[in-house]
């Protein structure tokens, strides 16, 4: 049975980030793309356009609106398909975020893509929103397109290189065997990264924020590499496994107290088009793997992130 990714739009400028993102893991898939909108009638912008019609009639005339926007999206996903078909569909729905979660299990989809927002006032893009409750209780991997990947719009992309940030614990793994799982995996290559705080001689960690630069600490304790090393080999004994199975792996390990800052420039440093991360599930993006850190690389990645949860993957074996 061929597989499905949905695909959701809002008609909003930032769906052409998702559609961009969805023909080119439909590619690498070998997928099929299903687009889905949930519409609910938006009474405050009824009655100014029910006139004389009335108020029902009203909500069937936007409801085609939308049943019209969801068409020329499947056009311009279709259009940027390698192969494969994409069909739409429209949703009405009370609950946005519990509609899409019920379609994608009643259509075993491998995948959710969506656009996020910019970053507001407080620079909370992704917490307490849609995006935010499908990483949380999506059984498949979330696929979300940031403000920073806006150059992909109706851009025929691919993807290559995908940098995996790991911790150190087997929950961070559960990402790898979900990104291996799709039919052309054998043309990723794999950058495994691990960001170890540092530590000086006595075990006292750097504070978060500061970065590896002087003489710090000020009493002149020496600083000790075990950390690195230790990830090094770690890390060298998953790359062995994966390439044992046919894959391009390189490993990096920088020691520094910013993680998310470590990984955002990877993006450039190592060239990568594609972020996948594990989650640890149960609080979605307010307890990552990484903590907090995952937060901030979707609101500042300049390429998709994939978050697969503890409902959406497993370790690699």
């Amino acid at each position: 049975m061929t597989p499905t990714i949905l695909l959701t739009v809002d008609g909003s400028d930032k769906d052409e980030r998702a559609i961009a993102v969805a023909a080119a893991l439909a590619t690498v898939a070998e997928a099929a793309i299903r687009v889905v909108r949930v519409f609910e009638a938006p009474i405050e912008t009824l009655s100014p356009r029910a006139g004389g019609l009335g108020v029902v009639e009203a909500a069937h005339a936007v409801r085609a609106d939308v049943v019209e926007n969801v068409r020329q999206s499947v056009e311009r996903v279709s259009a940027l398909m390698m192969s494969g078909t994409a069909t739409g569909e429209v949703i009405d729905g009370v609950d946005v975020a519990a509609t899409l979660l019920g379609d994608l299990e009643a259509h075993d989809a491998i995948f959710v893509v969506m656009a996020t927002e910019a970053a507001g006032a407080v620079g909370r893009a992704i917490r307490g929103s849609v995006a935010d409750r499908l990483a949380r209780e999506s059984p498949r991997p979330v696929v979300l397109v940031p403000p920073g990947a806006r150059y992909m719009t109706n851009k025929r992309v691919t993807f290559r290189r995908v940098l995996v940030p790991l911790d150190g614990s087997s929950a961070s793994l559960r990402v790898i065997p979900r990104m291996l799982a799709l039919a052309h995996a054998e043309a990723f290559e794999f950058v495994l990264l691990q960001v170890v705080r540092p530590e000086r001689v006595g075990g006292h960690m750097m504070p978060p924020g500061l970065p590896m630069v002087g003489d710090y600490p000020p009493d002149g304790g020496e600083w000790t590499h075990v950390g690195a090393a230790v990830a090094e080999r770690r890390l060298g004994a998953i790359a062995e496994r994966l390439r044992a199975r046919g894959c391009h792996v390189e490993v990096r390990v920088i020691e520094s107290a910013d993680a998310d800052t470590v990984i955002v420039d990877a993006i450039r440093n190592e060239l990568v088009e594609l972020i996948a991360m594990s989650t640890r599930g149960a609080s979605g993006l307010r307890r990552l793997v990484l903590g907090s850190v995952a937060e901030r690389v979707v609101r500042h990645s300049e390429v998709p992130v994939v978050l697969v949860t503890a409902r959406s993957g497993d370790a690699v074996s």
